[in-house]
């Protein structure tokens, strides 16, 4: 497998290096194989053991392999923290950067969809029928035409007012409208954010499992992920504190509110000693806050208002608008406002004047009276759910105090992929922990899909799943 190392190619560890990383993408070795010891490697490559540890710890801080005292040198089973050693292979960046995780889980459910009956409870998106029912007027080109004078770099100014005021009200925001940009979405807001404050390899840290783990933008921007687990209240500090200090974090990013795939809801506290973490380290905190609206109760306090100028906050449309409608905002310091803004501009990622025109008009159809339907609606779906597991003993159901995502654990074996596909082809469609980032027994359920004539096929179909679950 390996050949030895010619010094007139290059330094020795970074041959060493390459040899692995290939035997990797040819398949030769798979995640979780364990590399023989560092006294076989220097003498397969036929150099001296601190070369040998040299190429392993860069392969570790890439994310490439893991350590287990006492135990050896492992392939990372998992995505977290991996970034490509850098090469001229146009292809190979271009699937590596942009590649899908778990396209196979994926293009099961795709195919389920298509058969009858399907229930599909893996989705990201709400059903149409719950979208709130907004009524766009319709534009002359003149008037398009018009409109068009009032964009600058920050966006279209009247949808800025609008979403301004309502922030202002909601959340008791307190900024001023050159502290606000327009994007095309949440996922386009902290793309730009990590263009503009990371350099290529650098890492941030996120909660596991965690939906960011499947973004394929964090490899497009050559940064590496590190998940860090939660509790009850919320991201684990000390945990934290570690990967800050292991893996040099430059970025801590947050989804406080019904956390993606969780439903978690950072507590006040939790929330309070982060901002004093991350103020310690002088790191940046990026607020993911897509779900606000869909609170079931009484809202916490943003991370951003706790402290506004060390906190980036984004916020969304898109979850009420549908999948083609991306609108989105960036919140913070107005100098780091201004860069996200022209950083937009030269990737020419700003939106047309249509789109935040329409965008604008939903703020004057009775918004919040239309997002309390929805949310009712969705209080109502989740009882469903709620009544199933009172009613059952085998899985256990994290509290829903909002959006529409619910996180189901149990006690016994992991949710693998060979079960959960065969969930699919019985029809029923779930999203498996594994494809968050974390290899335990867990599942996210969008229960915004689930009505109350389904709930007797979806409580079958789970018991058939617990029942192989347990052997």
């Amino acid at each position: 497998m390996w050949q030895k190392i010619n010094k007139q190619q290059g330094p020795a560890y970074r041959q060493m290096m390459e040899q692995i990383m290939q035997q990797i993408e040819r398949g030769n070795l798979n995640p979780g194989d364990r590399l023989a010891s560092e006294r076989k490697l220097a003498e397969a490559f036929g150099v001296n053991r601190s070369t040998v540890v040299h190429a392993l710890e860069e392969l570790r801080d890439l994310g490439v392999i893991t350590s287990r005292r006492g135990s050896g040198r492992y392939i990372n089973q998992t995505e977290w923290g991996k970034f490509a050693v850098p090469r001229i292979d146009w292809r190979q960046i271009i699937s590596v950067r942009y590649e899908q995780t778990n396209d196979r889980y994926e293009e099961k459910i795709s195919e389920a969809k298509q058969r009858p009956g399907f229930l599909d409870l893996y989705s990201s998106e709400m059903p149409e029928e719950l979208l709130p029912n907004f009524h766009f007027p319709s534009y002359s080109l003149e008037e398009i035409l018009k409109e068009e004078k009032k964009i600058d770099r920050f966006g279209y100014l009247p949808l800025r007012e609008k979403i301004t005021a309502y922030l202002k009200e909601k959340l008791c925001f307190d900024f001023s409208q050159n502290q606000l940009l327009v994007t095309g979405g949440g996922q386009q807001a902290i793309f730009l954010i990590l263009q503009t404050i990371l350099a290529t390899g650098d890492a941030i840290a996120v909660e596991s499992p965690s939906f960011f783990y499947r973004l394929p933008l964090f490899k497009a921007t050559g940064t590496r992920l590190f998940g860090v687990p939660m509790d009850e209240e919320g991201i684990d500090l000390d945990k934290l504190e570690h990967s800050i200090r292991k893996n040099k974090v430059k970025a801590v990013l947050v989804n406080p509110n019904f956390q993606n795939p969780t439903g978690k809801v950072m507590s006040q506290r939790r929330r309070e000693d982060l901002i004093r973490l991350c103020r310690r380290y002088q790191l940046p905190v990026i607020e993911d806050d897509v779900f606000t609206d869909l609170s079931f109760s009484a809202e916490i306090p943003s991370l951003h208002a706790i402290d506004p100028e060390n906190v980036l906050y984004i916020g969304s449309l898109s979850r009420v608008l549908g999948k083609t409608t991306k609108i989105g905002w960036v919140i913070g310091p107005e100098t780091f406002v201004s860069r996200l803004a022209n950083a937009q501009d030269m990737m020419e990622f700003t939106m047309n004047v249509f789109t935040q025109m329409t965008a604008a008009s939903i703020f004057d159809e009775a918004f919040d009276l239309k997002m309390h339907r929805v949310r009712k609606e969705l209080e109502k779906r989740s009882s469903l759910l709620l009544e199933w597991a009172e009613n059952q003993s085998f899985y256990h159901l994290q509290p829903i105090l909002g959006g529409y995502y619910a996180w189901l654990t149990w006690d016994g074996e992991n949710l693998t992929p060979e079960l959960a596909e065969a969930l699919a082809e019985r029809g029923l469609g779930v999203a498996p922990s594994y494809l968050f980032g974390e290899n335990t027994n867990g599942m996210r359920i969008n229960f915004s899909r689930l009505k109350e004539t389904e709930l007797s096929f979806f409580s079958s179909r789970m018991a058939e799943l617990a029942k192989d679950i347990t052997g």
